[in-house]
């Protein structure tokens, strides 16, 4: 029952956000650094990543020279349930949010038909163990090319390596061995090159029997053969994944190699062509390429739960930007790490895209410049969300947003907040003023019309570093008889009063806030706060909302959801209000849980 209006003790959203500038701030010259990221992993030896590394332990030389290390993030993979059917908590740039991209890239000429079991095993395990955000794409080379385009859609890879059957011929020769690799590794480089240049690694799980190593398939003194098999052929392999950022794992099912039926060549005389071992050929393409060589059998937990396992966790390294860097070619890189005991999954060489291929990405931005270009800016990383209110004027709808660093400790000194409309019109701005840049969150306000826009928060921290982040919102205030409410907002309670949070960790509870508008004393109303799994799932757990005045017209209804025991993941907070006699209305938002 709404009661009379009193001073709410807990100050109400009107109250905790009033007084906000919503006005532009003029004559703040914090500009940004463009620093050149490169990623890497790092392993124990037993494919556990570690998850502590810190900038002073690593030491980059980029085009032969050394490079400060400005900034080092952390990137997770999305957790296993970060794909069910609930929107997302806020909009972030942290990568860890995209998902990984894994191209499952399999020879199917080195392996004879009726052998197939063995790889289709191990994918059915690979899917079972993806994130929902996860994108698999599926290849076979040489001649099969692309069967299934990076996709979320996961059942499609299995449908599709279905239909994948073992081509290797019968007592496979030298030669035909070398000239089975060559093709192979210009169909590999040519996916590669397709995948362009990217800010993200693809993780490549190339899936053969066996390569050959380089021959020359002719005595020195005659002209090559028809099957030679240079450096620079795996060399190409090496330089389309520098631009794709492709974390290589050469994968091979130990049962299915054709290792020992291979015929020595002396159509052109005796022990001339080099090696026909096929394990060689492996060697060299992990070699140019940075990857490692694994077994689909025999390593623990099989070898694509290995590639899972170390790849759920790598870091961007921000270092010095240098002259050559944006230049589109294959820059020599190495990377090393001064703790013991680990492995460093770095590629030999990368490459980054000229300027022209970036155009709209300004150089050394500053936060209004970054609002202005569809790029994401991520050597600050950032995470976002927005909330719909009624203004204190009783009429205006409010687009109250939440922006915060992700990593704690980060000192902001400059952040600026945009709203955008369909067309990508700017709508609205506010500019955070230095005692708002202290606060965790960061909190401003815009006065918008209903409807479906984008925010957008640009900020720059103490270092230099340049952070966007970006969130869908419909702001709207959703009705139930006579009855008006906000968006659900989930904090914290703390010295009384309501502290909004984006992201929970180890807290026993979380409070969830929604603002009710238009009661009458006395009117009965039923008010119910419920967490489950999935937006329409069934609740795991069900509390009531308190309901006190907050003004003319205004109440808050309040709730405390216990989620110690909810294990980490996703989760759908709804606030269901309803009015005697009528069905009750619900307003939603995600919970994210570390």
């Amino acid at each position: 029952m709404l009661g009379p209006v009193k001073t709410l003790p807990m100050l109400s959203l009107l109250c905790l956000f009033a007084g906000i500038t919503v006005e532009a701030q003029q004559g703040r010259p914090e500009r940004g650094t463009d620093l050149t990221p490169i990623d890497i992993a790092v392993v124990m030896p037993n494919g556990q990543p570690v998850v502590d590394l810190r900038a002073d332990e690593i030491s980059v030389r980029l085009a032969g020279r050394s490079r400060r290390v400005r900034s080092l993030q952390m990137v997770t993979a999305p957790l296993s349930n970060a794909g069910r059917a609930v929107p997302p908590p806020f909009g972030s740039n942290a990568r860890s949010d995209e998902g990984r991209s894994v191209a499952l890239v399999i020879d199917d000429d080195s392996f004879r038909p009726g052998r197939e079991a063995a790889i289709r095993e191990a994918v059915d395990a690979l899917l079972d163990g993806l994130s929902p955000r996860d994108r698999l794409a599926l290849v076979t080379v040489p001649y099969g090319g692309l069967k299934v385009p990076l996709t979320t859609e996961h059942e499609r890879v299995r449908t599709a390596l279905g239909t994948v059957v073992g081509r290797a011929l019968e007592g496979e020769t030298g030669s035909d061995l070398a000239c089975r690799t060559r093709r192979t590794l210009e169909s590999l480089a040519g996916y590669l090159t397709s995948l362009g240049f990217r800010e993200s690694p693809a993780i490549v799980v190339f899936v053969t029997a066996g390569l050959a190593s380089p021959r020359r398939d002719a005595p020195v003194t005659m002209a090559p053969g028809m099957c030679e098999l240079t450096s620079d052929t795996f060399q190409q392999v090496a330089v389309a994944g520098a631009a794709a950022r492709a974390q290589f794992y050469v994968v091979q099912p130990a049962d299915i190699m054709t290792a020992g039926t291979i015929a020595r060549e002396t159509i052109a005389g005796a022990e001339y062509g080099g090696s026909d071992n096929p394990v060689e050929g492996l060697e060299h393409l992990a070699g140019v390429t940075g990857g490692k060589i694994l077994q689909l059998t025999g390593s623990p937990g099989g070898a694509l739960g290995r590639v899972l396992q170390e790849t759920s966790v790598h870091y961007i390294v921000g270092v010095e930007p240098g002259p050559q860097d944006r230049t589109g070619k294959s820059l020599p890189l190495d990377v090393r790490v001064s703790r013991p005991g680990v492995e460093v999954r770095a590629r030999p060489q990368i490459a980054f895209p000229k300027p022209d291929w970036a155009a709209t990405r300004p150089a050394n931005p500053s936060p209004r410049e970054m609002l202005s270009v569809p790029t994401v800016f991520r050597d600050l990383p950032l995470r976002a969300s927005a909330f719909s209110s009624l203004d204190a004027d009783g009429k205006t709808l409010r687009v109250t947003t939440l922006a915060e660093p992700i990593e704690p400790g980060t000192k902001l000194t400059s952040l600026v907040a945009a709203l955008f409309d369909r067309d990508g019109k700017l709508v609205a701005n506010w500019v955070a003023a230095e005692p708002e840049l202290a606060r965790a969150p960061v909190i401003g306000a815009m006065n918008v019309e209903p409807g479906a826009y984008r925010l957008r928060v640009a900020a720059i921290d103490a270092t230099g570093r340049s952070g966007t982040a970006d969130y869908d919102l419909e702001a709207e205030l959703v009705q139930t008889g006579p009855l008006k409410l906000s968006s659900v907002v989930l904090g914290l309670s703390r010295e009384g009063n309501f502290v909004p949070r984006l992201e929970f960790s180890t807290e026993p509870v979380a409070i969830g806030y929604v603002e009710l508008y238009g009661g009458t004393p006395g009117m009965r109303v039923s008010a119910t706060l419920e967490i489950a799994r999935e937006q329409n799932g069934p609740a795991l757990i069900s509390v009531p909302l308190a309901i006190s005045p907050a003004g003319e017209g205004r109440y808050v209804a309040k709730g405390a959801v216990p989620i110690g025991a909810l294990p980490p993941g996703d989760y759908a907070v709804r606030a269901l209000v309803g009015i005697e006699g009528q069905p009750a209305t619900r307003v939603t938002r995600t919970l994210r849980k570390r």
